[in-house]
């Protein structure tokens, strides 16, 4: 349940808020500096913008693909569950005067590309300005490079940071597809999703054995994928097979995952 990561740095700019600190430092401990060194250190310090925001990218463009109903037919998915879940998708995400289009002959008829891969930048550990690639890849049931068809497993947030325990609003889930999808009813508005088949957490996300490790599992009962926006998916996951549908969530596998969890 994991997939490739490449380490291809990407530097951002946002500078250090160091010099920031050091005043409030200077201020709490009410050091006796003469009347224009406080003002002075103001006057120099950079106030610290807003962060950069780093895209999803989507490659690895397959040609069989050109509307709903050739995706429908590409994917094995039927056709009804793809409309039922784009609707709710475009309720629960998008302004009003943007949603897609709910006439199925329309929504159906809407340009469709399908993807493979999935770049997602990770903020390296230490390194604000440095972000390493995580590679999912995402073949549905297409065969990918000449093999069995691949669909990676990913961090979606999918609730608050207070909801699933340890794992603080995020959900392993497992790749279905990765497309874009063209609105031309609304300025040909171009939407990035993927449909995921999302996990739930074991004893409501807490670790619960000796290996202080949280369990989840794949729903029984749940329709058949779940469309969210690609920006909700944060990374890689990985996680220790424990039975046919149950995992434990692998926090250790590397440093950020071990910081962002529990």
């Amino acid at each position: 349940m994991r997939g490739t990561k490449s380490h291809t740095p990407t530097v951002v700019s946002t500078p250090s808020e160091m010099r920031l600190l050091n005043v409030e430092s200077v201020r709490r401990c009410g050091a006796d500096l003469s009347a224009d060194v406080l003002p002075y250190l103001e006057s120099t310090t950079r106030a610290v913008p807003a962060p950069v925001v780093i895209r999803r990218i989507l490659n690895g463009r397959w040609d069989d693909v050109s509307n709903a109903l050739h995706f429908s037919k590409v994917l094995g998915v039927s056709l009804q569950s793809i409309r039922h879940e784009l609707i709710r998708y475009s309720w629960h995400n998008l302004p009003t005067e943007c949603q897609l289009p709910e006439d199925h002959a329309i929504l159906q008829s809407l340009p469709v590309e399908q993807l493979t891969q999935l770049e997602i930048p990770i903020v390296a550990v230490q390194e604000s300005d440095v972000c390493d690639i995580d590679g999912a890849r995402c073949t549905g049931t297409l065969d990918s490079r000449n093999h069995w068809s691949r669909n990676d497993w990913v961090w979606v947030q999918a609730g608050s940071k207070g909801r699933y325990g340890a794992l603080r609003g995020c959900l392993p889930a497992k790749l279905v597809a990765l497309f874009k999808i063209m609105d031309y009813t609304c300025e040909n508005a171009l939407r990035s999703i993927t449909p995921v088949r999302l996990s739930i957490a074991v004893h409501s996300g807490f670790p619960t054995d000796i290996h202080g490790l949280v369990k989840v599992q794949m729903r029984d009962n749940a329709r058949e994928f779940t469309i969210v926006d690609v920006r909700k998916i944060y990374g890689l996951a990985q996680g220790i097979p424990e039975g046919e549908r149950r995992w434990r969530v692998n926090s250790r596998i590397d440093l950020r995952t071990f910081n962002e969890l529990y």
